[in-house]
């Protein structure tokens, strides 16, 4: 990669101009090879012209910026220097309503984020685990002794369900738990089309997601005020309508509802890690026996009685590690450059997408040995290869925004793989699995089928 002085961003925007990478057609730009291979494109992009690139889409000019040094320098711009709202509220505020996640101001949204920390935080995760194991044994339970599961569809399910369980309540999750997956999914679909597309359009995409959006707060509404989980006086919605505001006011029904369905929205990356984090261990069944020997060492009772025991599973976490490199779940982060800036010694003039791509950055050989290959040996202790330099593993995004729930989501997938892992013998009907580039998740391409048959426990 090329080196640089500048090491951040810097508001002079003297520097050199960006190289550009060749090709493109007109109007188009390269978002054709873009779409088709994004990642590889990048890597390719990247590896010709060094550490930041220029290219095309349409309607917006993208500067591209790939390596620990680089991520580091773009993530830690704050949001008067490049903002992700202008970039993520045309897509997300119609999906979730109005008032919440980028549809705020930057003092609101931080005062939504401590809403939500709250029941992220060490002591609330703690309370999440029972229920957690829980709602993936109820899951399992009804199946046969033997048969097939498709891993996407499944891990889908049983994300939505923990997620609802825990930040909105038991009653919402049983009431709503069955459909709450595809109704994700509905939003997620036209939040794809509408990157695509460059706008939000009358395609069936959205029709199906303003139905979505609709059940979903109308449920929200009606069974979150009331659903008070055990050994709690109030419910999650009663403390988000109780809260008051930096502008000393509290949130209305309708607010809160769109805030608590922003939760869920936020929840869908889970699923495609959990998926690949599955595919990959599969792939090498050589880590299985060596993930249930650390379980049966690390739990003393199933499911665990302490959250100390779940951060006990260390080779399940490098595994997760390992996928979140692999296969994250956002494989580009942008913002809007809001003024002229030079970043690492380049001009990125005002109006331009500032890009840094995980899927990109976690595949170059100089930061990870053998960039290609599954080794979740590579977070040893002796080795550390994502701890070398900051910012060399950001599957959950990092710098000034790291992902809120990235504790969350990495405990639901610990123990989703626990509990299947100590249930069944599992493996991939088809190895050779590839990924869905109809998702800005990549998550497997379905059909992913697994064979699993129930061991003694």
């Amino acid at each position: 990669m090329t080196a640089q002085a500048h090491t951040a961003s810097s508001p002079s925007p003297e520097g050199q101009r960006l190289p550009v990478v060749k090709g493109g057609l007109p109007m188009m730009g390269h978002a054709i090879p873009f779409a088709r291979d994004p990642v590889g494109f990048l890597l390719r992009a990247h590896g010709r012209q060094g550490e930041a690139v220029a290219f095309s889409l349409p309607g917006r000019r993208v500067a591209s910026f790939c390596g620990p040094q680089a991520n580091a320098a773009v993530l830690s711009l704050d949001d008067s220097e490049a903002d992700r709202r202008p970039v993520y509220e045309p897509l997300v505020t119609p999906l979730v309503g109005p008032g919440a996640i980028f549809d705020v101001p930057a003092e609101v949204k931080t005062w939504h984020d401590s809403l939500l920390l709250s029941l992220l935080r060490r002591d609330a995760l703690a309370r999440h685990a029972p229920d957690m194991f829980d709602q993936v044994e109820r899951y399992i339970a009804p199946w046969p002794t033997s048969g097939t599961f498709e891993l996407m569809t499944v891990m889908r399910d049983l994300a939505a369900r923990i997620t609802a369980h825990c930040l909105i309540g038991p009653r919402f999750n049983r009431t709503v738990g069955p459909a709450l997956a595809t109704l994700l999914d509905q939003l997620q679909a036209a939040f794809f089309m509408s990157f695509v597309v460059g706008s939000r359009s009358l395609l069936p995409h959205h029709r199906r997601a303003d139905r979505a959006r609709k059940t979903l707060t109308r449920a929200i509404k009606e069974i979150a005020p009331h659903d008070r989980p055990e050994d709690s006086e109030r419910s999650h919605f009663e403390e988000l309508m109780s809260a008051v505001g930096p502008d000393g006011r509290s949130l209305d029904e309708d607010t809160a509802a769109a805030v608590m369905l922003g939760w869920l929205f936020a929840s869908a990356s889970t699923p495609a890690h959990a998926a690949w984090t599955g595919v990959l261990l599969l792939q090498h069944p050589q880590w299985l026996p060596v993930l249930r020997a650390e379980q049966e060492a690390a739990f003393t009772d199933h499911p665990p009685a302490s959250l100390s025991a779940l951060h006990g599973l260390e080779r399940l976490g490098h595994c997760l590690l390992e996928a979140e490199r692999l296969h994250p779940a956002v494989w580009l982060l942008a913002r809007t450059a809001v003024r002229d800036l030079c970043i690492r010694g380049y001009r990125v003039p005002r109006g331009h997408l500032v890009c840094v791509s995980p899927g990109a950055s976690h595949r170059l050989p100089g930061v990870f040995r053998d960039p290609g290959t599954f080794d979740p040996d590579r977070y040893l202790p002796d080795r550390r290869e994502h701890r070398a330099t900051p910012c060399a593993l950001i599957g959950f995004s990092g710098g000034r925004h790291p992902c809120l729930g990235m504790s969350f989501a990495l405990q639901t997938t610990k123990v989703i793989w626990s509990v299947l892992l100590r249930a069944f013998d599992l493996e991939l009907a088809d190895p050779d699995v590839r990924e869905a580039r109809t998702d800005l998740k990549h998550p497997p391409r379905r059909p992913c089928t697994v064979r699993y048959r129930r061991r003694n426990r």
